[in-house]
């Protein structure tokens, strides 16, 4: 499965100093050392992009495990500051440390950390590149390139002093683009047979650029996607319907130039809703989409359950260990942001089950920006040890370790939806293999409505329907503003709606949402959600919320808590495709879901089980806007054949 030893201990070093000489370079033999950091900044001030991280931190080297020091990235930074100091403030008692960096050397470096550590696994087949490839990869980029140019107003304080109008500055771009592109291209078509199975790691190394809205594995995916359309009539055919769509996406953008800074879904969402960024963007999402479906779809046949299996369990312990580290070290809390190329730093709450005001468990995310998303993800690796395990005392240590470790982080996630699922999943394929009678089946679906009853509280089933399902409307008309209210709260949550049917559509799905603890977030949905018939009926592009939330002001305080309410998403990712696709589109994609569902319980049951935990989950969860996520979801759908454990 590996190379020879020599070759990975040389990669394995290769790696350790790309990660450590660029915050290392430094002058040493000046005079100027770094001071004892204090309230007195006025060294670091003086003193810019003079001493490297490494250097500082030698001589400050509380700042490596005290948590009032926070070390940050600074983008907007010319090549010679990058890995320097560039600034020190304080805020409070907390001390903010900024550390110079360039994108485009960010680009350079990151991509060639994670593509050194992909090319670890043996190749399995040669590399074969002919003029449609290369015309692929060509045209991937170009798409990039031309993206970045429809978000000016993001990028334009990313990348140091950088022209985003003339076009010297995209030829910059192309050529380091192009640089991780082909490289991609060629790591992951030479290694295709191991790359399904490894899905799981993708959680620990996200492989987000730091200073761009782009993923790394996107690259590859893009340009795999637009190859197969090339080579490919038939799924060039249906690409054409898809066009139109895209085309119609970008029109009804016209005239608008609503803003959105991604904050922890970058990578996955647009900053900016006009013609040129929806056009641009929809086809890169929709390319990299195809890639990834199709790409996952014919390697199924090298579906390992046993090492996916093992894999999740070794992903979720890495995970936890990585998470706690960087909550309990500042400087490790920066390294995993860098190296793994996460969206967002990982917590600085050293507390695993910490509760709140009330007495209320509080969510651990750890080292993956969402609590919910990574909950799921631990469900998952549990759901495949039952399905996969035989249970027997030669159990694998290392797999009983891991399924602990697992456990600990579905519950510090607090995701108790994931939990409930788990269980349910779980019995059913217990029915499945025992061939139970039906007194058995009841005692475990009634264990499993307890479990719901307990997580939901029995007291919320007693209170009146009309408050209930109401709650969520009411939290819509409360956050929406008198003289702005969107027009879905008053055209469908008006009080004098006659239509009985969707008044009922409405309360029942209010009655749902307080039963999930989301009255709150929906109706500040809803409260935002301003579509024409056209954007209702198809929405208005893929993992595009910049219209959303840039549409409608809202009143800017939770009513729950009284803190200002941030960049708070509805949790709900039927919700987010309502908003992506329209009505058609949802609807369509639901049918699909059904339809698959009922195929992969002939197929593969395994699968079958995964792909029915995430498709009850992504009600109430935001996951499909991370790319782990998404990936991972589409490999489980793109699974076609029969393979039987």
């Amino acid at each position: 499965m590996i190379n020879n030893k020599y070759l990975i201990y040389s990669k394995i070093l290769l790696i350790f100093l790309l990660a450590v000489i660029p915050f290392s370079l430094s002058d040493y033999s000046d005079n100027i050392v770094p001071e004892k950091i204090s309230s007195d900044l006025r060294f670091y001030e003086i003193n810019t992009c003079n001493t490297s991280l490494n250097e500082f931190l030698f001589h400050n080297p509380n700042v490596i495990y005290q948590d009032h020091y926070k070390i940050r990235f600074n983008n907007y930074s010319s090549v010679r500051c990058f890995g320097q100091i560039t600034g020190i403030d304080q805020i409070g008692y907390t001390f903010y440390i900024s550390i110079g960096t360039n994108s485009l050397i960010n680009l350079l470096l990151q991509s060639s950390i994670w593509l050194v550590l992909i090319s670890i696994y043996k190749k399995t087949q040669n590399f074969k590149i002919n003029l449609k490839s290369l015309i692929s990869l060509v045209f991937a980029v170009f798409l990039i390139c031309l993206l970045i140019y429809s978000e000016k107003r993001y990028y334009s304080k990313l990348l140091f002093e950088m022209d985003l109008e003339i076009l010297r500055t995209y030829i910059y771009l192309f050529s380091y683009f192009f640089y991780a592109t082909f490289f991609s291209f060629y790591i992951f078509t030479t290694r295709d047979k191991a790359i399904i199975n490894l899905i799981p790691f993708l959680f620990v190394v996200m492989g987000l650029f730091s200073g761009f809205n782009i993923y790394f594995y996107f690259l590859f995916f893009l340009a795999y996607g637009v190859n197969k359309i090339i080579n490919e009539k038939k799924i060039r055919n249906k690409f054409n319907v898809i066009n139109f769509v895209i085309i119609f996406w970008a029109y009804l953008a016209v005239g608008n130039d609503f803003y959105l800074k991604p904050d922890k879904i970058r990578g996955l969402s647009s900053s900016v809703y006009n013609f040129l960024s929806v056009f641009t963007w929809s086809y890169i999402v929709i390319l990299s989409v195809i890639g990834i479906f199709i790409y996952m779809s014919e390697k199924t046949a090298k579906f390992d359950f046993l090492k996916l299996r093992n894999n999740f369990l070794i992903s979720g312990s890495l995970l936890i260990f990585f998470g706690y580290i960087g909550s309990a070290f500042p400087y490790f809390n920066f390294l995993n942001y860098y190296y793994f190329g996460q969206t967002k730093y990982g917590t600085d709450d050293q507390s695993i089950f910490s509760r709140n005001f009330w007495g209320e468990n509080e969510a651990w995310r750890g080292f993956f920006p969402s609590a919910e998303t990574i909950g799921e993800f631990y469900a998952i690796g549990i759901i495949l040890f039952f399905l996969t395990s035989k249970f027997s005392v030669k159990e694998n240590k290392l797999v009983l370790f891991g399924i602990i470790l697992s456990f600990i982080g579905l519950l510090a996630s607090n995701n108790k939806a994931a939990l409930i699922t788990l269980a349910l999943c779980v019995a059913l394929n217990v029915f499945k293999k025992r061939q139970l009678n039906y007194k058995y089946k009841v005692i475990g679906y009634g264990f499993v409505i307890t479990l719901f009853l307990y997580f939901v509280g029995f007291q919320n089933l007693l209170y009146d329907l009309s408050f209930s399902a109401s709650k969520m409307i009411d939290s819509s008309y409360n956050y929406g503003l008198d003289y702005d209210r969107s027009s879905f709260v008053l055209n469908y949550f008006s009080a004098d709606q006659n239509n009985i049917i969707l008044r009922f559509i409405i309360l029942f799905l209010g009655q749902v949402a307080f039963l999930i603890n989301r009255s709150e977030l929906w109706g500040i949905f809803f409260a935002r959600y301003n579509p024409t018939i056209s954007e209702f009926l198809i929405g208005t592009g893929p993992f595009i919320l910049s219209d959303l939330y840039s549409d409608i002001d809202i009143f800017s305080l939770r009513i729950s808590t009284g803190t200002p309410l941030g960049f708070l998403l509805p949790h709900s990712s039927l919700l987010l495709s309502l908003t992506f696709f329209g009505l058609i589109g949802t609807t369509t994609l639901i049918i699909y879901l059904l339809r698959k569902l009922k195929r992969l319980k002939k197929e593969n049951f395994v699968i079958f089980i995964v792909c029915l935990f995430i498709c009850i989950n992504i009600i109430k969860s935001d996951s499909i806007l991370y790319a782990p996520s998404l990936i991972m979801y589409l490999t489980f759908l793109s699974y076609s054949k029969n393979k039987k454990i």
